[in-house]
């Protein structure tokens, strides 16, 4: 069971519950609860006054009754166990084959109750949330999904002194999307287990819908540190109890972004006049022959194995060696965690050229030594990601949580450095064969190669193509994202 207190959806926030407390108290409600002390320092220490003032999330200057809104609750969430499944199939003799273990999609179910001053402004929250749900409609993300962000427990302790990090509790659930609701329904009455304590809402009064009415108490632990509300002191307000279920269909939890490579500028590295991934390559195949082998059986030989299917390369795979910069980056096994899997950041800067045959390449560090002070060799990368082309005046993601990569490309004229643009990029694997995200299944120390072009082809105001370096200010950054199966 995660902390209730807080959750953003699509980056939108929809639980927050210093700001219900603090809206709540200035109305009058006589709300019983000290929230989380941890979760505005985690926010960033912000002060609630009222929802016109502080632009809360559902204040709209269109709609007068969005100011009277008081916010919202969590009461319950499920559906954050492993979702670790196998489909044995039976032998022909005894027992099965297990099969291998797959992880199905995540449905996290939440219960909330939104909260108002009057009949108009709790019909508005339940429109706004409704809205929200449904996911951004200037975008097309009806498949792609969003994210829904939560903190694993009340962020008490957080210090926030890890690099890049929000928060070490913050917890992403990646290509989410509404699967059903929200739905309204009745709090009235206890309601035992999952959120700790008897969730119920006492209505009454006059004036509410079906499980709407005047506050009189919200009892039980149900926000992690709420316990509800006493009667009002000198105002009242409407509630009702609402439920959704969003589906996620990546079903890892995923804790921020660790960075273990701060901002490195490519030409800070080591000049190589010919750089040839591909012999590279066919040095470790040729190592593999004739390398020592087991003996076979001189009597009964092992059949012949069946010939390998051939793998089509990439066209934009670089066929031949490039002049290179070269950098090499040591991250220390205490630098990330232990106990998780691990998929990679990634992000880059451009500058004003672009960039040509980018690779990256991580290998295992379990001795923590400089990697810089020892030869590593190509043939023991555990992963491997090559870009061909990186456009110029561009910021680029490549991030192992969504399993995408894009660039936002900026204007060149400063008049109109707020026009910008996206676009995927490509991604190729080792050899140029198809790329495939690199889990790093356990909390090792990394050595990390990077490799880009000196040089890359440009169209020049005639439109001639030209050799030119590469921006001296072009930089990168390596973060590593911990994921769980449950939290």
């Amino acid at each position: 069971m995660p902390f209730l207190g807080y959750a953003e959806y699509g980056g939108v926030e929809i639980l927050n519950e210093a700001r219900t407390y603090a809206y709540s108290q200035r109305a009058g409600l006589g709300m019983m609860c000290s929230p989380c002390d941890g979760l505005t320092n985690a926010l960033g220490a912000p002060t609630y006054t009222t929802p016109k003032s502080d632009r809360a999330p559902w204040y709209d200057p269109h709609f007068p009754e969005s100011q009277r809104v008081i916010g919202f609750l969590g009461m319950d969430m499920t559906g954050f166990g492993s979702t670790g499944q196998r489909s044995p199939t039976e032998a022909v003799g005894d027992g099965s084959v297990i099969g291998p273990l797959r992880m199905a999609h995540r449905e996290i179910h939440v219960t909330l109750a939104a909260l108002a001053l009057d009949h108009c402004a709790l019909v508005y929250a339940l429109g706004w949330l409704s809205h929200v749900l449904r996911g951004n409609s200037c975008q097309n993300n009806e498949c792609s999904g969003l994210t829904f962000c939560l903190y694993a427990c009340c962020p008490q302790d957080d210090d926030g002194d890890t690099p890049g990090q929000r928060s070490r509790y913050l917890r992403h659930f990646m290509d989410v999307g509404l699967m059903e609701g929200p739905n309204q329904i009745s709090l009235t009455g206890g309601r035992e287990g999952g959120s700790g304590g008897d969730s119920s809402l006492t209505a009454g009064g006059t004036g509410g819908t079906s499980g709407a009415g005047t506050v009189v108490q919200i009892s039980g632990g149900a926000t992690a540190g709420c316990e509800g509300f006493g009667r009002a002191r000198s105002g009242s307000a409407l509630a009702t109890g609402l439920e959704f279920t969003v589906v996620a269909g990546k079903p890892w939890a995923y804790a921020d972004s660790i960075r273990v490579v701060d901002w490195s500028r490519f030409v800070k590295g080591s000049k190589v006049s010919t750089f040839d991934p591909d012999k590279q390559r066919d040095d470790c195949a040729q190592q593999q022959r004739e390398g020592p082998k087991c003996e076979d059986n001189p009597h009964c030989p092992f059949p012949a194995s069946v010939p390998k299917v051939p793998v089509p390369v990439d066209r934009c795979y670089p066929a031949r060696p490039y002049a290179a910069w070269r950098t090499v980056k040591t991250v220390s096994p205490l630098a990330i965690p232990r106990q998780a899997e691990g998929v990679p950041y990634i992000e880059i800067e451009t500058g004003s050229q672009p960039l040509e045959n980018t690779l990256f390449r991580f290998y295992q560090n379990l001795q923590g030594r400089d990697c810089t002070k020892h030869p590593i060799d190509p043939c023991t990368a555990c992963a491997e990601l090559f870009i061909p082309w990186l456009p110029s005046n561009a910021s680029i993601n490549i991030d192992g949580r969504s399993q995408k990569a894009y660039s936002r490309c900026r204007q060149k004229d400063p008049k109109q450095r707020f026009v910008t643009t996206t676009q995927r990029i490509a991604l190729v694997g080792p050899g140029g064969t198809s790329f495939q995200w690199p889990v790093f299944s356990c909390g090792t120390g990394f050595c990390i190669e990077i490799v880009t072009s000196q040089q890359v082809t440009v169209k020049n105001a005639s439109g001639s193509n030209v050799r030119v370096d590469i921006d001296s200010k072009a930089e990168f950054s390596i973060g590593y994202v911990a994921r769980f199966d449950a939290t």
